[in-house]
């Protein structure tokens, strides 16, 4: 399988991630008013927890598939750490909305780029309300929901907005380790194999 077609799927497994947690985080915000950070964990959990799941099951197939039974042990040992390559599309372009937040953060990039991090990246958007929640703002007497600029959010909120994008390479790595060992989890924990 060519390496380019592996990029383009993962890219494309990205947006079905996107998908799927738009989904899931379409409510979020009425269950967030009602019961508080609770659901920030609920609700991560799902939209992540979907990622995971969607990224896992395409990496592991993808591992069943490379590996042959003619392969070398050489060939073996360089191609079953391949899963990697196949996590570096989502974990890269989500380093870019990261980037561009830092920039939005330090003032170089003219905008507030923050809101448009937690819609680009909805798979994370729960867990950003519990260390930069949107504000409630009154205008014209009514009630609104606004995110707080990227320049206010702390030290702490950038290192994990850092980290988070690490879930896509160790899911994929992982994963794709397994399938290319033929190693099923489900027959581990089910059947106790």
């Amino acid at each position: 399988m060519k390496k380019t077609s592996i990029l383009i799927k993962s890219t494309l497994w990205l947006f079905v991630c996107w998908l799927a947690s738009f989904v899931i985080v379409m409510f979020f915000p009425m269950c967030y008013q009602n019961f508080g950070n609770i659901m920030c964990f609920v609700f991560g959990f799902c939209s992540i927890g979907a990622c995971v799941c969607l990224y896992a099951d395409y990496a592991h197939k993808l591992g069943g598939k490379m590996r042959l039974s003619t392969d070398s042990e050489e060939t073996i040992k360089k191609q079953q750490h391949f899963g990697l390559f196949a996590g570096i599309a989502p974990t890269a372009i989500n380093y870019i909305y990261v980037i561009i937040l830092y920039l939005s953060k330090f003032g170089i990039v003219p905008f507030d780029f923050f809101p448009w991090y937690k819609t680009l990246t909805f798979y994370f958007m729960p867990l950003t309300y519990l260390f930069a929640p949107n504000e409630a703002v009154y205008i014209d007497g009514r009630v609104t929901a606004q995110s707080i600029p990227a320049a206010e959010l702390s030290a702490v909120a950038m290192i994990i907005i850092t980290v988070l994008p690490l879930i896509f390479i160790a899911t994929t790595w992982a994963a794709y380790y397994l399938g290319y060992n033929h190693i099923s989890l489900k027959e581990k924990i089910v059947y106790r194999r």
